[in-house]
């Protein structure tokens, strides 16, 4: 073992990890972040959503606008709407799964793990940069959002690309003016692309890393390595033409719905109830940092007894701003400190590297202890996870319910011995006790809970029915955005019952009506209003996770029509 651990941290010529090194991050990052890709249904409400307008750009040819069936949606720019796209053309374009969509998130997660760790062993050591690569591969909140079809997954890559050139420029590049070629060249292409995906988010990142570490070295002329004038050009050349555009097409009703509204009211108030109290940010940490928070303790330690070298300072201005910004914005969510997670995982890589010295005091230990006991308690919720689930779908649990419990129970260990002994070899035991447990969790326990994916059920129910090739499809009682997906850009969401009964009663030959119990008695009298006669075709329960409703829909045909239940 000592041997294996030798040759993939031996520290090549040009920096960086070796061949054996990148081979065996990658294969943990891959178990890690892969699980779930395909296999679980789209998800409410963001990710349907963006998977949907990627799809109608197929479906039209229209890539300068973004809707949602008839709905404009001017929420972010197009950057990852383009990215699924193109993702989705080899897995049969307007008709590929969902998983074709999430790829872009896989791929840019991907590069942002070989990044964190050419970053960690450049600056420190490959064995830090190794670890620094499987911590961040390895948490919760990665591999949550690395197979989700939206834009967190994919920032982070790009992000990682301006924040890896602006470290070097800071740290390594020796001009006071550099050429704007390499580095300087880089980061600006990185922030145009980052800001296609999501606006300034990321830029925000970046620039306040720049700004506090200045602050910190006294030094203004340091920001002079950026190149700023020609850098902003760059970014905007790569930014600007999309957002004219797209702009001049709606009469600037995307810069006011995108910018007024999505971004600058989140800073104000809580959208769509997600908000929390100060300090929620550290709170969820322990969540999304999972399992590698075992070690925050340790990391925190590194910072503050090497923080008088100019890379540990570099980190800390990449994350504590971050984390005080995000603080503040009145809108919160655990995935919002995502980019300074690859900065927290080259200070837990140093502080393994550097245990022994660290751990020196009844103090120091007692902080290290208390992390890990906090990543004890997670694993064991996420265990109970499927468990709790099962209850509160009311659902009877099945194999797949408990599952997870004996994967989780093996990562409570595996953070045990590592804390016990911090190295890097447990660090490769837990991440691949954390991979077995996403694969558990993502690829088998949450598509087997049923009652969640409503729509894609109603999808298979539908496909089963005869008379029309392409029917058309009125759902009532439930608009969510996965429906869409699902079943169709042309399914109509209904607006109540009366609207569900017209809609049908607009297409006698084809028309299926999905209604949930709670509109029955609108759509019926509807119905009977106009004289017309129903055809009842199926009927099953489900249940809107997004707003906690259980659900019974039954799915009716006007007697005339052509629809009728398969007896295959």
């Amino acid at each position: 073992m000592d041997a294996f651990v030798q040759r993939i941290t031996e520290t090549p010529e040009k920096g960086g990890l070796t061949r054996p090194g990148w081979i065996v991050l990658m294969v943990v990052a891959v178990a890690a972040l892969l699980p779930g890709l395909f296999n679980v249904p789209p998800m409410d409400r963001d990710e349907s959503r963006y998977a949907q307008a990627s799809r109608q750009m197929m479906e039209t040819g229209d890539y300068l606008n973004i809707k949602f069936q008839e709905y404009d949606r001017h929420k972010q720019p197009a950057g990852t709407y383009w990215l699924q796209s193109l993702a989705a053309a080899p897995f049969g374009g307007a008709d590929a799964p969902i998983g074709a969509h999430r790829l872009p998130g896989l791929v840019m997660a991907l590069v942002a793990v070989a990044i964190t760790a050419w970053l960690g062993a450049r600056f420190f050591t490959p064995p830090v940069g190794l670890a620094a690569g499987i911590i961040l591969a390895t948490t919760l909140v990665l591999s949550i959002e690395a197979k989700t079809a939206k834009t967190d997954a994919i920032l982070l890559g790009f992000g990682m690309l301006a924040q890896a050139s602006l470290m070097m420029l800071m740290l390594k590049v020796r001009e006071a003016r550099p050429k704007f070629i390499g580095w300087p060249a880089l980061l600006w292409t990185a922030i145009g692309c980052s800001l296609l995906v999501k606006g300034p988010i990321f830029f925000m990142v970046t620039a306040l890393t720049a700004i506090v570490y200045t602050a910190w070295k006294r030094d203004p002329k340091l920001l002079l390595k950026l190149r700023p004038l020609p850098g902003v050009a760059l970014a905007l050349l790569i930014f600007v033409p999309w957002f004219l555009a797209i702009n001049l097409e709606t009469g600037w009703a995307f810069y006011f719905e995108a910018v007024g509204h999505s971004m600058l009211d989140k800073v104000g108030e809580a959208q769509e109830a997600h908000t929390g109290p100060l300090g929620f940010h550290l709170m969820a940490t322990a969540l999304t940092l999972w399992p590698s928070v075992a070690l925050l303790g340790l990391g925190i330690l590194a910072a503050i007894s090497m923080r008088g070298r100019d890379e540990v300072k570099f980190l800390i201005a990449w994350i504590v701003p971050t984390y005080i910004v995000f603080e503040i914005v009145a809108t919160k969510l655990p995935h919002y400190t995502l980019p300074s997670f690859p900065a927290i995982a080259i200070l837990i890589g140093l502080g393994i590297a550097n245990a022994p010295a660290l751990l020196k005091d009844r103090l120091s230990w007692t902080v290290h202890i208390a992390t890990v006991v906090v990543a004890v308690i997670v694993s064991i919720a996420l265990g109970a996870a499927a468990l709790y689930a099962s209850d509160w779908l009311s659902i009877e649990p099945g194999l797949t319910t408990y599952l997870t419990i004996p994967f989780a129970l093996v990562a409570a260990v595996a953070i045990v011995g590592l804390a016990i002994k911090p190295s890097l070899l447990r660090l490769l035991g837990l991440g691949a006790a954390a991979a077995a447990l996403y694969a558990a969790l993502f690829a088998v326990a949450i598509p087997a809970l049923h009652p969640m994916w409503t729509s894609h059920h109603m999808a298979q129910v539908v496909a089963s029915f005869d008379g029309c090739e392409t029917p058309r499809v009125i759902v009532g009682g439930y608009r969510e955005p996965s429906v869409a997906f699902n079943l169709g850009t042309e399914t109509w969401l209904a607006y109540d019952g009366t609207d569900t009964a017209q809609q049908l009663l607009a297409n006698p030959q084809c028309g299926i009506a999905i209604v949930d119990q709670a509109w029955q008695g609108e759509f019926q009298a509807t119905i009977e209003a106009a004289g017309a006669e129903l055809r009842v075709l199926a009927a099953h329960d489900g249940f809107n996770y997004v707003k906690d409703d259980v659900l019974s829909l039954t799915y009716v045909t006007l007697e005339s029509s052509n629809i009728s239940a398969s007896t295959r």
